[in-house]
C-alpha cells in the first residue's frame, strides 16, 4: 500500500457504533473517515459527493436500502457491514461486501477486516465494481445525481424521460419537471450507455423506455414521439441506430 489516506465512510444510525468505529480507526493513521451517515439516504448521497474508498455500514439503517442502492453506483466503494444480526451474511456476500462484521466488534476482527480491505485496494482495477470486472461490461444505473443550490438530488434513472442541451446546458426532463445541470450532453451520453437511453441528435437523448412511436419527416430524418405526447426530432444519421435499438 502507499502512504496515501485511505477515505472512509462509516454509517450506522446508532451514535454508539459509530463513536466504535472511530476508535477503532484510531490505531489507523492510513486511513481517513470523511464521512459520517445515520440513514440509507445519507449514505448514497455522501457515496456520490465524497467517493470513499471504503465504506463501513450498518445493515438495519433507516432510509434506502444499501442493498439495494450500493450495486445501483457506478464507482461503488469496497464496502464492509456490521450489524448485530448473524441471518444477513449471504445477502451482505451477494453484493461483493469485502467482509462481514457482527457486533460488538473486536480489535483483533477489525485488523482482519482492514487486511482483507487492503489486499483488495491493492489489487489492479479496483476503482471498477467486482461485478463490472467480472462481466468486463459496466453496469446500468439505477440512480445518478445532480447539484441542487447547496444539496444534492438523487434521480431515478427510470423516472427521466429525455436530457435536452440548450444554451451550453443540460436539462434533465422528468414529465412536466425539467432540471438544470452544468454538465454537458456528452457526460449523460456515456454515464447512461448502459441505461436504455439513445441519443438522437447533437440536443438531445431519450429513455427508450418512452418511446411511442417513430414518425418519418422530410430529408431522411425522423420524429420521435414519447410518452405524454412529446415530438422530438432524431437527426438523420441517428434514424438507422434507433431502429436497430428498436427493430
Amino acid at each position: 500500500m502507499s502512504s496515501q489516506k485511505i477515505t472512509v465512510l462509516i454509517a450506522d444510525d446508532e451514535a454508539p457504533a459509530r463513536n466504535r468505529l472511530k476508535t477503532l480507526f484510531n490505531d489507523y493513521s492510513h486511513y481517513m473517515i470523511t464521512g459520517e451517515a445515520v440513514n440509507g439516504d445519507e449514505v448514497l448521497k455522501l457515496i456520490i459527493e465524497k467517493s470513499p474508498q471504503v465504506a463501513f455500514l450498518d445493515i438495519n439503517m433507516p432510509g434506502a436500502s444499501v442493498f439495494s442502492t450500493i450495486p445501483s453506483l457506478k464507482n461503488p466503494p469496497l464496502v464492509v457491514f456490521q450489524t448485530a444480526y448473524s441471518e444477513f451474511g449471504v445477502q451482505a456476500f451477494d453484493i461483493n461486501a469485502v467482509d462481514y462484521l457482527l457486533k460488538p466488534i473486536s480489535r483483533e476482527r477489525f485488523k482482519q477486516a482492514l487486511e482483507k480491505l487492503e489486499s483488495s485496494l491493492s489489487q489492479p482495477e479496483t476503482g471498477a465494481g467486482p461485478r463490472e470486472k467480472e462481466t468486463g461490461k459496466e453496469k446500468a444505473l439505477d440512480v445518478i445525481s445532480i447539484k441542487s443550490g447547496e444539496a444534492l438530488r438523487v434521480l431515478k434513472v427510470e423516472k427521466i424521460l429525455r436530457i435536452s442541451f440548450e444554451d451550453g446546458f443540460s436539462f434533465i426532463h422528468l414529465g412536466k419537471e425539467r432540471l438544470y445541470s452544468d454538465r454537458s450532453l456528452n457526460h449523460y451520453e456515456e454515464l447512461l450507455k448502459n441505461s436504455g437511453f439513445y441519443r438522437v441528435s447533437r440536443t438531445d437523448m431519450i429513455n427508450l423506455k418512452y418511446m411511442e412511436k417513430l414518425h418519418p419527416f422530410f430529408n431522411g430524418q425522423s420524429v420521435v414521439e414519447l410518452t405524454g405526447g412529446e415530438k422530438i426530432r432524431v437527426s438523420r444519421r441517428r434514424v438507422q441506430g434507433l431502429k436497430e435499438m428498436i427493430l
